[in-house]
């Protein structure tokens, strides 16, 4: 007599079943898991080119300034001069804090070079100052201004270049010849170029935020001018 098998089938195929199961749970795992790190590293690698955008941004707006700084330009004059002639030359540092946050701005006579057809080298007046973002709250552009024309005092027009954005704040510091540190700076009233100016500027990086310090020594601050009394 053949044996009964008759059980034998439900059982080999509940247990085929529950394998297939089995491997089934366990490749959505492994998909969940690939997809995970895929996701991770993509976001890791959009962050990390963010960040490298963003820093070479940075570097270059920070290198621009020091260059215009260090070419920061006074007469060499033996001469009193008026208070006219000394706004030809002006080198004036705004200290701003607004919310704990410094929005310093400052502008200078310079000689330094931008390399662009229309304006071929002299001497230009330049302001560095921050713009209010307005699809950004708390955010700033950083705007340079430039105007080669002759004019006395502080210029209001020129043209403005936006050189970078998701600025936070901006702080300028000066060092004068007795190298102490000064908030605030006015050629008229010092009649020399600081020693040494310290810009520190915030950037923003999605919810992060990081400084960025550079220094410029201009290259005529020896110079001491003379003003006319009266």
């Amino acid at each position: 007599m053949r044996p009964d098998s008759s059980h034998s089938f439900p059982q080999t195929r509940g247990f085929t079943l529950i394998e297939l199961l089995l491997a089934i749970a366990i490749a959505a795992i492994a998909l969940s898991i690939v997809n995970m790190t895929f996701f991770e590293s993509h976001r890791r690698i959009e962050s990390v080119s963010k960040y490298q955008e963003t820093y070479q941004m940075v570097r270059i707006v920070m290198d621009r300034i020091i260059k215009d700084l260090s070419c920061a330009y006074v007469p060499f004059s033996d001469r009193e001069m008026t208070g006219d002639e000394l706004s030809l030359y002006r080198f004036v540092g705004i200290n701003d804090s607004d919310s704990g946050e410094d929005k310093d701005s400052i502008y200078f006579t310079t000689t330094t070079d931008l390399g662009l057809p229309s304006i071929s080298g002299g001497i230009c007046e330049a302001g560095y100052f921050l713009k209010e973002m307005e699809e950004s709250e708390e955010r700033y552009y950083l705007v340079r201004r430039d105007d080669c024309t002759f004019h006395y005092d502080l210029t209001s027009s020129g043209r403005e270049m936006e050189l970078a954005e998701n600025v936070i704040g901006m702080d300028i510091v000066y060092l004068d010849k007795d190298l102490q540190e000064q908030e605030e700076w006015n050629l008229e009233d010092a009649l020399y170029l600081p020693y040494q100016v310290r810009i520190t500027i915030t950037f923003a990086i999605g919810d992060e935020s990081f400084e960025v310090t550079g220094v410029a020594s201009p290259a005529l601050s020896s110079i001491q001018l003379k003003k006319a009394q009266g």
